[in-house]
């Protein structure tokens, strides 16, 4: 077996892992940053709108 052959091969398993990995933790990221978003967008806008009463 030569060292140039599997090596490669080696670096394309553990990016793999790595990508499947940050591709977990960057989609956990996107929901919480969206459901934050959502929640402070609807306290600006009702803010918004209390003040656009008053």
């Amino acid at each position: 077996m030569h060292h140039n052959q599997s090596r490669p091969d080696l670096h394309r398993q553990t990016r793999a892992r790595r990508a499947a990995e940050w591709v977990k933790h960057y989609r956990r990221a996107l929901a919480l940053r969206a459901l934050y978003g959502a929640s402070t967008t609807g306290v600006s806008l009702l803010l918004v709108w209390l003040q656009s009463r008053f």
